[in-house]
């Protein structure tokens, strides 16, 4: 009982914004944290909205779509804007291709703001976008990255190898 205690407000501190700090690489106990509740949610299915998305399959953690998504909440935080866009109009299939992630499947949901992964999470879950976005079937892996009050979540599944993806523009 007093073990759960513990892990319980060691999540809790490690979950909240450290108005000291801008920046720390999340340990391996919160991305296994922050994948728990995507995964349960998927495995369960749930409303978007009035949509109700089928159960889908556990994604994993991936380091580059972390990467890009901390490149995006710091770009954020330094430029005071909040968008889909990058400040020189990048979306978020082109930042992935700047940090050599070949996808097939790209998505971003952002948050403001929330304290906890487990807030910006409901948040998500709330909105009916962000929330089909968590449980589209064919994403694989994400990445999610907090930068002071900017919160980032990439969702991606890479092209298979020896596939070349046509040009999108």
């Amino acid at each position: 009982m007093y073990i759960y205690i513990a892990i319980s407000f060691f999540l809790m501190l490690s979950t909240s914004v450290d108005n000291k700090t801008d920046y720390s690489y999340p340990s391996d106990a919160f991305k296994d944290m922050m994948l728990s509740e995507v995964n349960n949610l998927r495995a369960e299915g749930c409303y978007c909205g009035v949509k109700y998305m089928v159960p889908a399959r556990k994604v994993v953690w991936d380091d580059v779509l972390y990467k890009s998504a901390l490149s995006h909440a710091t770009e954020m935080k330094r430029k005071n804007f909040f968008s889909h866009f990058s400040a020189n109009g990048l979306d978020i299939g082109d930042r992935l291709d700047r940090f050599g992630y070949i996808w097939q499947v790209a998505g971003e949901n952002l948050g403001e703001g929330q304290r906890s992964f487990i807030e910006v999470f409901r948040d998500w879950i709330d909105s009916p976008s962000h929330c089909r976005m968590i449980m589209n079937p064919k994403v694989e892996e994400m990445g999610v990255a907090r930068y002071s009050r900017y919160w980032v979540q990439h969702l991606g599944k890479k092209l298979p190898e020896g596939t070349r993806r046509s040009k999108r523009k």
